[in-house]
C-alpha cells in the first residue's frame, strides 16, 4: 500500500518508452530543431554583434559602436533562454525515453501558490477529492509563463508522480516538464 501512486491508464501508445510512440518521437524532434534554431541564431547574432564592436575603431563612429555594445548586452537575454530551452527539451528527452506514458485524469494550476521559473500545478493521481499530488513546477521549453489549459482535461504523463516528469496533450503535443517544487 505504501509508495507513490500510480496514474490510471487510458487508450495510451504501446511501449515501454513514451519516445516509442511516433507521434510523440515526431513532436519530440520539432521541439529539438526549434530549440536549436533558436540557439545557432542568437548565438551567431550575438558574435556578430560581439564582432563589430571590437572591429569598430573610428572615433567617428563611436555612437554606432555603443549602440552595437548595448545591443550586444542587451542579445544575452535571449541568448540564455534560448540556452536554457535548449536544456529542458534535454530534460524532456531524458524522461520521455527512460518512462512510458501513464494517463493523468486532470491537472489543475496551483493557484494561491508561486514557484519560480515555472508555473505551480497538481496532477490528479485517482478519483478521490484529495487525490492531488504536491504542488509542482511546470516549465514549457519555449513558453516559461504561460499555461495550456487543455491540460486540464486531461493528459499524458511520463515519470513519476512525486518527482516530476513530463506532461503532454495526446500525441505528445505540448510537452511540458514538471518537477517538484
Amino acid at each position: 500500500m505504501g509508495g507513490p501512486p500510480v496514474l490510471q491508464s487510458a487508450s495510451l501508445p504501446a511501449g515501454t518508452r513514451a519516445l516509442d510512440d511516433p507521434e510523440t518521437r515526431s513532436a519530440h524532434l520539432a521541439a529539438w530543431r526549434r530549440g536549436l534554431v533558436r540557439l545557432v541564431t542568437w548565438t551567431v547574432v550575438w558574435l556578430l554583434l560581439t564582432l563589430a564592436v571590437i572591429l569598430i575603431d573610428d572615433r567617428d563612429l563611436e555612437t554606432v559602436r555603443a549602440v552595437l555594445l548595448l545591443l550586444m548586452f542587451a542579445g544575452l537575454r535571449p541568448l540564455a533562454l534560448a540556452s536554457l530551452s535548449l536544456q529542458t527539451v534535454r530534460a524532456i528527452d531524458t524522461t520521455l525515453g527512460d518512462r512510458p506514458w501513464q494517463y493523468c485524469p486532470a491537472v489543475r494550476r496551483a493557484r494561491g501558490t508561486r514557484t519560480r521559473g515555472g508555473i505551480p500545478v497538481q496532477l490528479r493521481t485517482g478519483d478521490g477529492p484529495d487525490d492531488w499530488t504536491p504542488v509542482m513546477k511546470a516549465r514549457a521549453p519555449f513558453r516559461w509563463r504561460r499555461w495550456t489549459a487543455e491540460l486540464e482535461n486531461g493528459a499524458w504523463f511520463a515519470g513519476d508522480v512525486e518527482r516530476g516528469g513530463v506532461l503532454a496533450l495526446p500525441g505528445g503535443r505540448a510537452m511540458t516538464l514538471v518537477t517538484a517544487k
